[in-house]
């Protein structure tokens, strides 16, 4: 019996899982100037050392969110578990920033358009992968 291809959930899962290894290991060996540069350049007082911790702890954990997306990518049928809570984390992330710029005065930091089309484009990738995931299937009795 041969594999069904998830070869556009593959291509997907893979790019994925590039990019966050790369910010992650980005993360990880950056330095206060390259944090600034990453931020869009906060006032210096505003970086502090306990934040630069934070941040490269951040960086671990998206490097084991690359990993487990490479799994995914290897193998998608077995490791549904991957996409769903990617699919959910997603959801998640794109509803967090609206919520932010309803309670919070996040407009001068950032303009509003940017965070509603950075929200519907997390939902848009969710629905893709929630498309794309392999069904889980009853098996025959032989």
């Amino acid at each position: 019996m041969s594999k069904p291809p998830y070869r556009v959930l593959r291509v997907i899962l893979g790019i994925f899982s590039l990019f966050t290894a790369g910010g992650g290991l980005i993360i990880i060996f950056s330095s206060r100037p390259t944090v600034m540069r990453l931020l869009l350049r906060p006032p210096e007082s505003e970086v502090s050392t306990l934040l630069l911790l934070v941040t490269k702890e951040m960086g671990g954990l998206i490097l084991m969110l690359s990993v487990m997306l490479f799994f995914a990518y290897r193998d998608p049928a077995r490791n549904v578990a991957i996409l769903d809570a990617l699919t959910v984390g997603l959801c998640i992330l794109a509803f967090t920033p609206l919520w932010s710029l309803y309670t919070l005065d996040m407009r001068q930091l950032y303009p509003s358009y940017l965070i509603l089309g950075r929200s519907v484009v997390r939902l848009v990738l969710a629905a893709l992968l929630f498309y794309l995931r392999p069904q889980e299937s009853v098996p025959k009795p032989s």
